[in-house]
């Protein structure tokens, strides 16, 4: 009687985790504590199938063996990436998120901003060219960038060393092209918006004005192109 009960507060416990933790999952905006959460419902969620359904041995391998899968791709051996194919990955990433309506502070297809964009576009590269190619490094630089958080500012001012300074410029449409590659960025010198290179004179930008992210070619009239900017470059797409 006694196990039953307890079944059924840990089976009532699980549900409730299971729905806090698929809410962290989708809900656009991040911040550190709902990181820590999602990683914490994760875990209880593993810890609880384990209890609840050890004597089932299919449910008791799945669980285990998706743990175990787990570690495996955070461990693997790392080595450098094929710069051409990140920056390819990279700019189909950032096309996913097309259409997408802008939330200040979004990371998710549910809505997301400019920075969110940008790196979003770039954790979901790394961690699909680490999977494909079995390379641990690209994984947990993915990781790494999900958890740790950054602004346009921070962008700009290379934050945790994620980039680089390319040169100054009055404003995009007036800079050299040909000195850019396909995933660079260009951060207003107030460093409140940012922007990524889709090669081709074609940059995407999550737009606040507009309220949705777009691909702009160049020329345009877009006020975002016409402000003081620092390109910038992802220190793992260089070559």
């Amino acid at each position: 009687m006694h196990e039953e009960r307890h079944r059924a507060i840990v089976l009532r416990v699980w549900f409730w985790t299971a729905g806090f933790t698929l809410i962290a999952a989708m809900y656009p905006v991040e911040y550190r504590l709902s990181r820590v959460g999602l990683v914490v419902g994760l875990v209880l969620l593993l810890a609880g199938s384990l209890w609840l359904w050890w004597g089932n041995r299919l449910m008791r391998f799945s669980v285990v063996g998706l743990m175990v899968a787990a570690l495996i791709l955070v461990a693997l051996p790392g080595r450098e990436a094929d710069t051409e194919e990140l920056r390819s990955a990279y700019a189909n990433s950032l096309r996913g998120y097309a259409g997408t309506r802008y939330i200040w502070g979004g990371e998710r297809s549910l809505g997301i901003d400019c920075s969110g964009l940008v790196r979003r576009g770039l954790i979901n590269a790394q961690f699909r060219r680490g999977l494909l190619t079995m390379n641990g490094r690209l994984i947990r630089q993915a990781l790494h960038l999900w958890w740790h958080d950054c602004s346009a500012n921070a962008l700009k001012d290379r934050h945790r060393d994620l980039t680089q300074t390319l040169f100054e410029q009055a404003d995009i449409v007036s800079a050299d092209h040909d000195r850019l590659q396909i995933g660079d960025l260009a951060v207003t010198r107030d460093g409140v918006h940012v922007l990524a290179y889709l090669g081709d004179h074609n940059w995407i930008q999550a737009d606040p004005d507009l309220g949705r992210v777009l691909t702009v070619g160049l020329p345009t009239t877009n006020h975002w192109f016409h402000h003081p900017v620092v390109f910038m470059r992802w220190r793992t797409l260089a070559p």
